[in-house]
């Protein structure tokens, strides 16, 4: 009997040991297709807030990548009143004294609500701001960058039913002072939203987007920059050249990140349609356009993905493309892409893949970066068996002096009375998945079959 007794304490032990085993190595966080989200590189990690999916939750997604891992910050979320309503076309940037602090601006809420993501401690606090609010209760779809400790942010849309207007604000946002500057807009381009802003030294360049210029909607011509200076606070316009086979076509809801002196726009949507030459770059010293060519070592596949409304990071001439809408395939995208400019090539990916450290893609960050990484998680692992490995010593030295006990007093009854335990009624639940199959609530934006112009609708309305 008292056998029979110690297989049940071990039948238990192995569950408890596969239960750890699955929560500290297989049970990682593994983020949900979305589009509209922003992405924001500090140090290690690159981290994503909002974003729109059929299921949305009620508080706005904040998670982060750090080259071997994806950690989630929902729970660890806190702070008074600072509770986030789901993020969709947003912006989002560093700033502070440390620049370790990401600040949400715009999207669903008024500019009186700004939110501060602080990555050392995981907290979004909700930050007094201090001098005049600009008179705005929300905009979408603005652009920004991070320069000196402000935030600059042009153009944005708001909605209003099935209307949306179209602005040219120029707002700067001082992340140390906490207080509203306006910026310059003598020589500002027309209203627009759905464009990128790009920094390079200290000359912010304004690319592509829809606009209305005299009652007239446009999408600009991919010839047609405009530059901001955030030292002198000036505006100009310049002509770059679109040389024959590299002439890159309009779009809106594309990314850009800058690679050596060069813009590389990837994406976006125009007529309807996607352009045809996904990737671009513009020489900021020329003023030139060309299209790269990447190929695909993994594979045959040259075709690169056509998305809109997703994010471009760029980590030591890598970047990754995260997330947006599947414009060939009409539905959101669950795939990862990334392009290393170091080889010209191009790998698709998935969020599972992104966290092998033996996988056969190019790494995201550098190697020593990656190692430090993957040691720590070692150590949570290794800590996580030692653990495991002690209460099964500790549960087996208690079982074998309990038992000698009971044989010394011949009590034979009470291991007869506790085989009768069930231990099938442990049972393990799995971690509910993060997007269900079903609809949210109706939310502001609706991406009916995910078309990519689908939140431009009765655009003659524009106002």
């Amino acid at each position: 009997m008292g056998c029979k007794n110690l297989k049940h304490h071990l039948m238990l032990i192995l569950l408890i040991q596969l239960f750890l085993w699955v929560t500290f190595v297989n049970g990682q966080f593994i983020p949900g297709p979305r589009s509209g989200h922003t992405a924001t590189l500090i140090g290690d990690k690159i981290y994503f807030i909002g974003g729109y999916n059929f299921s949305i939750p009620k508080e706005s997604d904040i998670f982060y990548y750090n080259g071997i891992a994806w950690v989630e910050l929902n729970n660890q979320v806190s702070g008074q009143g600072a509770d986030m309503p789901p993020k969709l076309g947003h912006t989002a940037n560093v700033g502070g004294r440390n620049q370790d602090l990401i600040f949400i601006i715009g999207g669903d809420v008024e500019f009186s609500k700004v939110y501060q993501l602080d990555t050392k401690t995981n907290n979004v606090t909700l930050p007094t701001i201090l001098g005049v609010i600009p008179n705005r209760d929300s905009l979408v779809f603005m652009s920004s960058v991070s320069y000196e400790g402000k935030i600059y942010l042009f153009g944005g849309g708001k909605i209003e039913t099935d209307i949306i207007t179209l602005y040219n604000n120029h707002y700067i946002f001082n992340t140390i002072n906490l207080n509203w500057e306006d910026g310059s807009l003598v020589g500002a381009p027309p209203p627009r939203y759905k464009h990128t802003a790009t920094l390079v030294n200290e000359i912010i360049y304004y690319i592509g987007g829809i606009q209305i210029n005299n009652s007239i909607i446009s999408y600009p011509s991919m010839s047609d920059i405009y530059r901001y200076s955030t030292i002198s606070n000036t505006w100009s316009s310049a002509v770059a050249r679109l040389a024959p086979g590299n002439t890159p076509e309009p779009r809106l809801g594309h990314s850009a990140v800058l690679v050596e002196g060069k813009i590389c726009i990837f994406g976006g949507s125009f007529n309807n349609s996607s352009p045809t030459e996904p990737i671009a770059m513009l020489n900021t010293s020329t003023l030139e356009w060309s299209i790269p060519h990447f190929k695909n070592p993994r594979s045959n596949m040259q075709n690169l993905p056509k998305l809109v409304y997703h994010t471009a990071t760029l980590v030591d001439k890598r970047m990754l493309v995260a997330f947006g809408n599947d414009t060939d395939n009409m539905g959101l995208n669950k795939n990862f892409f990334i392009f290393d400019f170091n080889n010209n090539e191009w790998y698709i990916t998935t969020a599972d893949e992104l966290t092998n450290p033996s996988s056969n893609i190019s790494k995201l960050f550098s190697s020593s970066t990656s190692a430090g990484i993957s040691s720590n998680r070692s150590a949570i692992i290794g800590s996580s068996v030692l653990g495991v490995l002690v209460l099964i010593v500790g549960i087996l030295i208690f079982v074998y002096y309990r038992r000698k006990k009971n044989q010394s007093k011949g009590d034979v009854g009470y291991l007869a009375d506790d085989s009768n335990i069930s231990y099938d009624k442990f049972s393990f639940s799995q971690r509910s998945t993060l997007y269900s199959s079903q609809p949210s609530m109706q939310c502001q934006f609706t991406y009916q079959q995910f078309t990519p112009e689908q939140c431009i609708s009765n655009i003659n309305n524009l106002t």
